[in-house]
């Protein structure tokens, strides 16, 4: 069990958390013809929008309300009845994703009466879902706003009954925010390999993967779980849960549809892909196929040779709750040392971390706290690069954003191949970055320009 030490500072100099309306937009685009609509002055969704274009170098869909003072003061509702029409005549989206901010929030605005009136106001519009879900960005985090807004996908487009009908080869995944679209890449080849049907929500894998489609732009999101496919969840014959800060949307999914579901903290671990593979083999019926057989060989072979290089180093870890759970466990069993681990915000699964401590806080504690315990290794987002050049250490950049580097959505990190990958990465940083190993030049060697030279050599 961790100590979770609060943070006590008025004011953080080198912020660390991403805010929930951020992670709110990044579920939605996940889904099929999408539209994210902040509800927050201009500025807001502007910030937003450049951050993910940023991590992802694709054009992001994002709409704002475009409060003013006028509609702050005096009540914000025809703001967004003007949007919803603006966004469903123009772009005819199947989903709208309606976030809150810190000005929405303290104006005391109600958005889940504000969409019911459009509705019943607007019946030419009863093909375009809405969904709203309140993210202020004064508490929480990016995952718990993503989180938030999963759970209200399922709250509000699946149906409190049993289904009608099902389909034995469906599996209903629920990804948290830490999957990268190469993850979800893998994890659903992992589902097709048993002959299952993977329906991952949200799929960041069809819409966020760089994928240069033939069509002329298009405003709304490109791909990604359809709205259809969440209404009939309840068909599946299993639902698969990825990450920790999804157990509430998973249990709500459970309560809709009364079908098994089985938990993953995360699959960054050989133990934990085993098991996944194991509960595939399960639902089924099949043996393992030989490529995932072979994967996971190649897996052992690289733990045998990678932990002379990473046995007894530390690490300091800046990351969100789900993130620290995935490395955490990793990091344990090749037995890297975590001294620091810095969150964002506080969640529930940080007090159950095989840790002594964790600090919620910023980039400034994670400085502090790692030149104190004289780490070989920092983990966090392109924030980190800076403390990293500071303190002359290797970084490996997860988390959002990443944007000094390129195909950081690519990135797997998760299953035999993933970790694989993982230790191999972490490896070379601290080869190359940290005990440089120098080129060796025999002292027999001969000068040739001085042989040219005609020079002799005793």
């Amino acid at each position: 069990m961790a100590q979770v030490i609060p943070n006590k500072k008025p004011l953080a100099e080198q912020p660390l958390k991403v805010g929930q309306p951020l992670g709110a937009a990044l579920a939605f685009l996940g889904m099929d013809k999408a539209m994210p609509l902040m509800h927050a002055a201009q500025g807001c969704s502007a910030f937003a929008k450049v951050f993910l274009i940023q991590h992802f170098h694709e054009p992001i869909p994002m709409q704002s309300t475009a409060m003013d003072p006028i509609s702050t003061v005096m009540g914000s509702d025809e703001n967004l009845k003007q949007a919803f029409t603006n966004i469903a005549q123009t772009h005819h989206p199947k989903l709208i994703g309606l976030l809150t901010s810190g000005l929405t929030e303290a104006q005391g605005a109600d958005i889940e009466q504000s969409v019911r009136l459009f509705k019943q106001e607007n019946s030419k519009f009863k093909n375009t879902a809405i969904v709203p879900v309140n993210t202020p960005d004064f508490y929480g985090s990016l995952e718990s706003g993503y989180a938030s807004a999963v759970e209200a996908m399922i709250s509000h487009l699946v149906p409190n009954k049993a289904p009608s009908s099902a389909r034995r080869k469906r599996i209903n995944i629920l990804v948290s925010h830490m999957l990268t679209p190469g993850d979800i890449e893998q994890l659903k080849s992992y589902v097709e390999a048993f002959g299952l049907t993977p329906i991952v929500i949200p799929d960041a894998s069809l819409s966020l993967d760089g994928y240069l489609a033939k069509q002329d732009f298009n405003a709304l999101s490109q791909g990604g779980a359809t709205v259809e496919q969440i209404k009939t969840a309840g068909q599946a014959l299993a639902t698969i849960v990825i990450g920790r800060s999804l157990e509430r949307a998973a249990k709500l999914l459970i309560e809709r549809t009364q079908i098994p579901t089985e938990t993953f903290a995360h699959l960054h671990t050989l133990e934990e892909t085993d098991r996944l593979i194991k509960y595939l083999t399960e639902l089924s019926g099949r043996k393992v196929p030989v490529n995932i057989e072979r994967a996971r060989g190649q897996l052992c072979d690289a733990l045998i040779d990678t932990h002379t290089q990473l046995g007894g180093k530390s690490a300091a870890l800046a990351m969100e709750a789900d993130h620290l759970t995935a490395f955490t466990a990793l990091f344990a069993s090749i037995n890297i040392k975590l001294p620091v681990l810095i969150a964002p915000c506080n969640q529930p699964q940080l007090a159950s971390l095989p840790v002594e401590q964790v600090k919620i806080g910023d980039l400034q504690d994670l400085q502090e706290l790692a030149m104190e315990a004289d780490v070989d290794l920092l983990l966090g987002n392109s924030h980190v690069n800076a403390i990293a050049k500071k303190m002359n250490l290797p970084l490996l950049r997860i988390g959002i954003p990443i944007h000094d580097q390129f195909g950081c959505f690519a990135k797997n990190s998760i299953g035999y191949s993933g970790i694989r990958n993982t230790l191999f990465e972490l490896s070379n940083l601290l080869r190359h970055e940290v005990h440089s190993i120098p080129v060796y030049h025999s002292p027999l060697k001969q000068d040739l320009t001085q042989i040219e030279a005609g020079v002799e050599y005793a």
